[in-house]
């Protein structure tokens, strides 16, 4: 629309001023030199005068003259020499004259006035970001000759480039001035003003019946009228999205049988100053119906079955879109032409074709030729610059010999993808059928991506800074680290991990763990061994170990775990068992617990965990879930001994703990449209004991409250994380942040925008609302008592770094102990490991 008017504008221009520059003026003879017409004259010399910056054979050339020419005076071959230079777009004036006459030989000489050439230009009344992007547009380059033409361009280029981005009313004014510093040269001056930003204050549809205007406007996915609830869309009005979003008019209408509509015409005016109205007038036509549909060429499959994956019955509105979906691409591989493809048959064609149209109603028929099953010959990989083969061959669902079917690949794809190796957005697949054979060649395209990882985090707890410092390397090969050549800096390629990492505030805290994780012990099965240790030392007084007076918690831990797939109830599910074994030692160290301040305790454990994975990748999922079920449990010595349980006291109760401890979380992820997923979690843990006698373990609880980091990690606590709450602050009793609890539960929802997809900073904004709680006995458990927060935050994935992030929370209800509420708290996340 506008375009067109900028278009009709250009070309008004420039006819206009191709009419008034083409009035040539070409003197031919000073009246002193007398020539009779039609009298054929011999050119005998010509020369060039104006023309100091060009080469004057070549315009010589270009006109088409040359010496030993016979013209006649006046003659059309002039004309044509004048016609020729003026097609240069060169010159500002063009003339030829007979200097001299010597009998029947002519001299001429060729008048010329150069056209000024650009020496700079400038644009004033726009922000420097918006001066690149528009020399970007105009490509104006010194020495470039400056024409009415391009003056013109320069400004319809300039004037669309804001008209693109919203500003309808921009106006732009070029200037030229003569370049006093150099000799026929001229400064281009572009002057902008854009004027306020125009907003779409309404979208009205003309000739719309059968679906109303709300509908309508809601299909149009970028174009919005302006109200204070579209915070996430923008109401300007620009062209090309609009020009998108009517096809999207048009769409929606097909979908709803009517495949006839059309936009008969769509045109703004103006309201206010940077207000329009936008008018569109449709032609809905006929609403057409689904009426018999046949299979010809199945033998695989029976009519009803294929009917019945196709879903479209007699009467349905036609709609083109659910009908290739249903037949060729439906997202959950719920389509005909995915139960051909998953049962090998490769070389499957399905062609719909219209065989009547009466009335309101469609006849199809689908011609289907099934071909042969193909099997698969050979898988290949490649890009694999550092994984080696086996580790991406062992993860591959398709195998030689094998009959070909789509869902493996696409389950390939998903478990190459949750590796971690490699750049998702890079990974490709190549199936090279050859029908002569009936097989097909299988190739897996990859591109490593850095897996490594550097922590570096600053945080705060417990009134202290906290810094961390941790390594990992997550494809490491550790049958290379004595081969020297495999250092390239590092042993890489079979898959292991291993993960170091240190914290410390000086004097008062020190953590140092390493773990390591072999992901296919035995080199046959996907069952995955870790060998984790540890040791934390919290010296809250900051004295030496000899001072009596030294209050210190030290932990020092270790854990063996094997983790396997499993294929019931389906081969996305997981088990991990482990054994874990903690020591405590107490100096002087108040945990809340009467009499009970020095001493050890020791924690031994069995956990087993039952966890489902389907989520599409691991950094930015958009569908899928994750589920984890699982139980820890530590032997019953009370009921084991022989121990009165009313005998133990002080260090003696808990120097053998004993509890059983339960978690369940889930979290899904739902697109909402590209780019924009919408996250929902929640999960429940309860913390029992086996004898009502004893008191449950001071060690193990839950702490809920602000980012959920272990920066500063206590007594073996677990931290809950609860935006808008100062960290730890949701605990049973008020006054005593050293007693976690024993039952909590916690929901959330979360909006996340991707804004940059680039593999090497991944940035997504998010929007989220959470509630949650913490109790100290079950009996005080209320599901729907719960803390509440909103909130919004931005999450940046480096390969290098892990995950950053700053959340901003406001909390509603007071934390425990206050009397206010929480109100806005701010939570870092800085290297967090993903």
């Amino acid at each position: 629309m506008m375009h067109a008017r900028n278009a009709i504008y250009t070309l008004l221009t420039t006819i206009c001023t191709w009419f008034f520059t083409g009035q040539i003026q070409a003197q031919e003879t000073p009246q002193d030199i007398d020539l009779i017409p039609e009298v054929l004259y011999e050119i005998g010399g010509i020369t060039v005068t104006g023309a100091n910056n060009l080469d004057q054979n070549l315009i010589i050339m270009l006109s088409g003259l040359s010496v030993g020419d016979r013209i006649t005076i006046p003659s059309e071959k002039l004309s044509d020499a004048i016609k020729n230079l003026w097609k240069q777009r060169l010159f500002d004036d063009v003339q030829i004259i007979v200097t001299s006459k010597k009998g029947r030989v002519i001299y001429l000489d060729i008048q010329l006035k150069e056209l000024p050439k650009l020496s700079k230009y400038y644009f004033t009344g726009v922000k420097k970001s918006r001066k690149d992007d528009l020399r970007e547009q105009l490509k104006l380059q010194r020495g470039k000759v400056v024409t009415d033409n391009l003056i013109i361009q320069a400004e319809n280029k300039t004037r669309e480039y804001f008209i693109d981005r919203g500003f309808l009313n921009t106006k732009v004014t070029v200037r030229v001035i003569r370049d006093t510093m150099e000799t026929n040269a001229v400064i281009m001056g572009i002057s902008i003003n854009t004027g306020e930003k125009v907003k779409i204050e309404e979208i009205n549809f003309i000739g719309n019946k059968e679906i109303t205007a709300g509908k309508l406007r809601k299909a149009m996915k970028e174009t919005r009228r302006h109200r204070w609830w579209n915070i996430f869309k923008s109401s300007k009005f620009l062209e090309n999205e609009f020009e998108d979003d009517l096809a999207m008019v048009i769409e929606k209408y097909n979908e709803n049988g009517f495949r006839d509509a059309r936009i008969i015409s769509d045109t703004f005016r103006f309201v206010g100053p940077d207000r329009i109205v936008v008018d569109i007038t449709v032609d809905e036509g006929r609403k057409y119906y689904f009426r018999n549909i046949t299979w010809l060429g199945n033998t695989k499959y029976s009519d009803e079955v294929l009917n019945a994956v196709l879903g479209i019955k007699k009467g349905d509105p036609y709609d083109s879109k659910r009908l290739n979906q249903k037949l060729f691409m439906d997202p959950g591989g719920a389509d005909v032409n995915s139960i051909y493809l998953d049962n090998g048959y490769l070389f499957f064609n399905l062609n719909p074709m219209e065989v009547a149209v009466e009335n309101d109603s469609i006849d199809l028929e689908m011609r289907i030729r099934e071909g042969q099953q193909a099997t698969i010959n050979r898988v290949t990989i490649s890009g694999n610059d550092r994984t080696n083969d086996h580790v991406i061959m062992r993860e591959i669902r398709t195998r030689p010999g094998e009959l070909f079917r789509r869902s493996d690949i696409q389950r390939t794809m998903r478990e190459l993808g949750q590796l971690g190796y490699f750049e998702p957005s890079e990974m490709d697949v190549k199936p090279v059928p050859n029908p002569e054979t009936g097989t097909v060649d299988i190739e897996y395209i990859l591109a490593e991506k850095s897996t490594s990882q550097l922590e570096l985090q600053g945080g705060w707890g417990a009134g202290f800074v906290v810094g961390t410092l941790g390594l990992s390397f997550n494809n490491f090969s550790a049958r290379n680290i004595f081969n020297k050549r495999a250092w390239k800096p590092l042993p890489t390629g079979d898959g292991q991990n291993i993960n170091m990492r240190a914290q410390s505030t000086g004097r008062f805290f020190q953590n140092y763990s390493i773990s390591f994780t072999e992901p296919w012990l035995g080199g046959k099965k996907p069952q995955a061994l870790t060998v984790s240790v540890f040791h934390s030392v919290q010296n809250f007084s900051g004295l030496p170990k000899t001072d009596p007076n030294r209050q210190a918690l030290n932990i020092t831990g270790m854990s063996v775990g094997l983790g396997k797939r499993v294929r019931w109830p389906d081969d996305y599910f997981t088990l991990y068992q482990a054994i874990d074994i903690k020591r405590y030692r107490l100096d002087n160290f108040d945990l809340g617990i009467p009499d009970f301040r020095d001493g050890y305790s020791n924690n031994v454990s069995y956990q087993v965990k039952l966890g489902r994975n389907n989520t599409d990748v691991p950094i930015f999922p958009t569908r899928g879930s994750m589920f984890n079920v699982s139980v820890k449990l530590t032997p019953p010595f009370s009921l084991i001994r022989s121990v009165d349980p009313g005998e133990l006291v002080g260090a003696e109760a808990y120097r053998l703990l004993e509890y059983h401890k339960w978690k369940l979380d889930w979290t899904a992820y739902t697109e909402l449209t590209k780019n924009i997923v919408l996250s929902t979690h929640m999960e429940f843990g309860y913390m029992g004991r086996y004898n009502t006698n004893l008191a449950v373990s001071p060690f193990e609880r839950f702490f809920m409250g602000g980012d959920g980091l272990m920066n500063f990690a206590l007594d073996g606590r677990e931290i809950i994380a609860l935006r808008g709450y100062p960290n730890n602050s949701i605990v049973p009793q008020p006054g005593n942040f050293n007693i976690g609890g024993t039952v909590y539960n916690k929901f959330t929802a979360e909006v996340r925008f991707l804004v940059s997809p680039n593999p090497n900073a991944q940035i997504w904004p998010i929007i989220f609302a959470e509630a949650g709680n913490n109790h100290l006995d079950i009996r005080d458990f209320n599901p729907f008592s719960l803390r509440r927060s909103v909130g919004t935050g931005l999450r940046i994935f480096m390969p290098m770094f892990g995950l950053l992030g700053i959340d901003l929370g406001y909390g509603f209800d007071p934390a425990v102990g206050a009397t206010q509420r929480s109100g806005w708290n701010t939570h870092f996340i800085i290297g967090q490991q993903f």
